[in-house]
């Protein structure tokens, strides 16, 4: 399959249901990670959520959409969305909470994919980035909810139209 970066962003953002619950899995090497299944809601594309953090240091998680293309083998990391890592001089985006994108040239040459990198974001937190995550990848209202409540102190702000009329 040869990757263009109009399919990587309708990959990203066509709507989406969670057809595997988030599942935690073992600690492992300090990080404590959740797993989830998601189908684009026209049943043509699997994908596999997941949500790290260090266990240590709590602002150092990675939340991610990796695709699992049903007629190749592999998967390919479409999105991950981080907090700071700390500074890096070699990585200067590790000091504050980044975004990584794939981009179709990186894929197509075989070099890792999420080499796109955005660093105006808006979140600070783990629990913010889960919302600007589920929200991103447009998770489904109902799967949103249920699976990724916005915290107690905060408004959910994702609406149908119905609520707007």
């Amino acid at each position: 399959m040869i990757f263009t970066d109009e399919l990587i962003l309708e990959l990203i953002s066509c709507d989406k249901i969670i057809t595997d619950s988030p599942k935690k899995s073992p600690p492992m090497r300090g990080s404590e990670k959740k797993k989830f299944l998601l189908e684009s809601l026209d049943g043509q594309h699997s994908f596999i959520g997941f949500i790290s953090r260090n266990q240590t240091f709590q602002e150092n998680f990675s939340i991610g959409l990796v695709y699992n293309p049903r007629d190749e083998k592999g998967k390919i990391v479409l999105l991950r969305v981080n907090g700071p890592h700390g500074l890096n001089e070699n990585a200067p985006h590790h000091d504050g909470p980044h975004v990584h994108l794939a981009t179709a040239e990186r894929i197509n040459v075989g070099l890792k994919p999420e080499g796109h990198i955005e660093t105006d974001v808006p979140y600070e937190t783990i629990e913010e980035a889960v919302q600007y995550f589920v929200k991103r990848i447009n998770v489904v209202r109902e799967d949103a909810l249920k699976y990724f409540p916005p915290p107690n102190n905060q408004l959910d702000f994702i609406f149908d139209e119905d609520d707007l009329n």
